[in-house]
């Protein structure tokens, strides 16, 4: 596993039961670590959820791509003809 995986494992794993401690026992400092460790998790979890659906090779142009429908005129009466029968 990366780095980053392990990273993450490891503030959630500390981060939730030291908030929970300063939470609870009303240590400011506790809680305060405590929840930049579990925003530390969502950071890293966030950036593998955006990552995940990034193609892993470019995607290639078409060699010959769609011409600009803004030159053509639009048929809509052809178009509403053959919808009103």
């Amino acid at each position: 596993m990366k780095g980053r995986i392990w990273l993450a494992a490891a503030c959630l794993i500390a981060g939730i039961p030291l908030a929970a401690y300063g939470l609870a026992r009303g240590g400011a400092l506790f809680a305060i670590v405590g929840l930049a460790l579990v925003f530390v998790f969502w950071f890293l979890a966030w950036q593998w959820i955006t990552g995940a659906n990034k193609p892993s090779t470019p995607i290639k142009p078409a060699a010959n791509a769609a011409w600009n429908l803004r030159d053509q005129p639009t048929n809509k009466l052809e178009r509403d003809e053959k919808t009103d029968r």
